[in-house]
């Protein structure tokens, strides 16, 4: 008995230790972000090739043959181009798969097939900037603003210090006052077979108006770039597709390479969809589908799922606690309206968004049916809108001088900059500069909208990234609006 008590408590800190420790089993499914010590592209580069020179051909600042790019954790430099506290990202790809998605053929010489390469995808500010495929330690192919640079390194460490003292070089990060915004509106706009969408993006230099843009189709700016959303419909089957694709891949149906992803509704009479928001990461749409309309929040990159996201996953338990409460409160609206035939099982995916007053709202939905009629009831959820679904949602305008100035105003959207405002009417969206705060006295230009037509998004831009997305939008199809400004 003493020399089992004695092995007892031999092993009773070892016992302690080991409950220290997470079994193997535990870590399934989980993900650990690698931490670099080092910044992936560190060093100084020199551009010895454009590989894309069929690319956009308008003015650039990025660096011709000959020109030198430099990447620390501090800064990165690209051409004309500075970079604060940039972030980097690296994933494993198959070299063939991952140049297929490019508008650029390489040969051998470059990287060898089937080989799996790192790309380094870098971002500032949440802006994208661009993707570099790693050949090798010394040699990088860059894919910014639709070009395709061919780097090689030159030294394994940046200059000390970089020349951000340089005239020629644009520091992105302290370019936010000096008077450069742009906007990409998205807008749905009601047809006889449902819905159409289309594009307008909207720049001002220092109040100045340029060309406004446009394009069918919501374009919009994510993370890893730019996408396509559309709806398709097949009014003989009654089906409805939501697409969304990422515009630096090839079409697939050409190609062979599919980078889509979609929500394809099972066929069934009198189906629907209609977008009512478009975020970065997630869209908000009403789906509609034999009489029955209820509201969903999707993620862009698993659209197929046709899964709506939860309100606990994406409000978390604040959230939860306040979508009940209201939903609660209006079923018992509800109940002493004497409306029969309720389903009152709570639902966690029938919410969305709704715009008022230059804010995006969270709403949830109550189907039910009144006299053997299906019908809805909207409620709102009493909580702030999370940043992963809505980065930017401020709005530098009191209502009150927005309706002195523009009395049938609806709605309206303020830059970054506190540079300019789009007031969006029945009829026109106005564009005005702002000073102190306020509209000014005149707008800087007006687009004619139909009655109906609703803004679903708005994605601002400033400083030196209003010309990357420019660029960007002419590249994929942009035109000059027919009643541009």
């Amino acid at each position: 008995m003493l020399h089992t008590y004695k092995l007892l408590l031999a092993l009773f800190p070892l016992l302690l230790l080991s409950g220290c420790a997470n079994p193997s089993w535990t870590a399934a499914g989980k993900i650990v972000p690698p931490v670099y010590k080092v910044c992936p592209l560190e060093g100084k580069w020199t551009v010895t090739q454009n590989l894309a020179p069929e690319g956009y051909a308008g003015e650039t600042n990025l660096p011709a043959e000959g020109g030198t790019a430099q990447f620390t954790r501090e800064l990165a430099v690209l051409g004309g181009y500075v970079w604060n506290k940039p972030s980097y990202k690296i994933k494993k790809v198959n070299s063939t798969d991952y140049l297929m998605t490019r508008y650029i053929a390489l040969n051998n010489y470059f990287v060898s097939m089937n080989k799996e390469v790192d790309v380094v995808t870098v971002y500032a500010n949440l802006n994208f900037l661009g993707e570099f495929m790693k050949i090798n330690d010394a040699t990088v192919i860059a894919f910014v603003q639709n070009k395709a640079l061919l780097l090689r390194k030159i030294s394994d460490q940046a200059d000390s210090p970089l020349p951000v003292a340089d005239t020629n070089i644009r520091d992105t990060n302290n370019e936010s006052n000096i008077g450069t915004s742009g906007i990409f509106i998205g807008l749905k706009i009601p047809s006889n077979n449902g819905y159409t969408y289309e594009t307008l993006w909207v720049a001002s230099d220092d109040k100045k108006l340029r060309p406004v843009l446009t394009r069918n189709n919501i374009f919009f700016p994510r993370n890893s770039g730019f996408w396509e959303l559309q709806v398709r419909s097949d009014l003989k089957n009654g089906t409805a597709e939501l697409f969304a694709r990422d515009t630096a891949v090839k079409d697939s149906a050409t190609q062979g390479v599919s980078e889509e992803t979609s929500l394809q509704q099972a066929q069934k009479r009198n189906t629907a969809i209609a977008i009512d928001y478009i975020g970065n990461d997630y869209i908000a749409i009403e789906n509609i589908t034999a009489g029955t309309s209820i509201l969903q929040v999707l993620p862009v990159d698993k659209l197929s799922t046709q899964i709506g996201v939860k309100v606990s996953d994406l409000l978390g338990a604040k959230g939860l606690t306040a979508y009940r409460s209201a939903r609660e409160q209006a079923l018992r609206s509800l109940r002493d309206e004497g409306v029969a035939l309720l389903d009152e099982v709570a639902d966690e995916e029938n919410f969305g968004l709704t715009r008022k007053n230059g804010h995006w709202y969270l709403q949830g939905r109550i189907n039910y049916q009144r006299n053997g009629m299906a019908e809805t009831r909207e409620f709102p959820i009493n909580i702030i809108p999370p940043a992963n679904l809505i980065l930017y949602d401020t709005l530098y305008l009191s209502w009150q001088n927005i309706k002195d100035r523009v009395p049938n105003a609806l709605d309206v959207f303020t830059s970054p900059n506190k540079d300019i405002a789009i007031i969006e009417t029945k009829n026109k969206l106005y564009i005005y500069g702002i000073s102190d705060e306020k509209l000014d006295s005149l707008p800087m230009g007006e687009i004619e909208i139909r009655e109906g037509e609703t803004v679903i998004m708005a994605e601002w831009a400033t400083g030196s990234y209003v010309d990357i997305w420019e660029r960007a939008f002419l590249v994929n199809d942009a035109q000059v609006g027919e009643n541009a400004p």
